[in-house]
């Protein structure tokens, strides 16, 4: 039951992170569906990696996103993007992840 909670906390602070700076990241032209697709999937990986099963994630959303939504050739095309790293979207999603698990310390 911890790790479950422990996850939920998680997407729930990239969530507030991603909101609070979302008028910043606007302004910057970030594009912003495709930030948010990039935590939510790298959040699924974290999961899987976990070896966590949580059925109450499962059809989740996130800020009206559903990872049900994205195809299988978005997912490797936004993985693939996510971790070259070079993209503002993704060196931003890598920054946010970086600031949560700093927090969680």
């Amino acid at each position: 039951m911890l790790m479950v909670t422990t996850t939920m906390v998680n997407s729930q602070k990239l969530w507030m992170v991603v909101k609070r700076m979302e008028p910043h990241l606007i302004r910057n032209q970030a594009n912003m569906e495709k930030l948010l697709k990039m935590l939510m999937i790298h959040d699924v990986a974290s999961m899987s990696a976990k070896r966590e099963t949580i059925p109450e994630q499962k059809g989740s959303s996130f800020r009206g996103l559903r990872i049900d939504d994205v195809s299988n050739s978005d997912i490797k095309e936004l993985w693939s993007e996510f971790e070259s790293n070079e993209t503002y979207e993704a060196k931003v999603a890598h920054a946010i992840i970086r600031l949560i698990d700093q927090i969680e310390m």
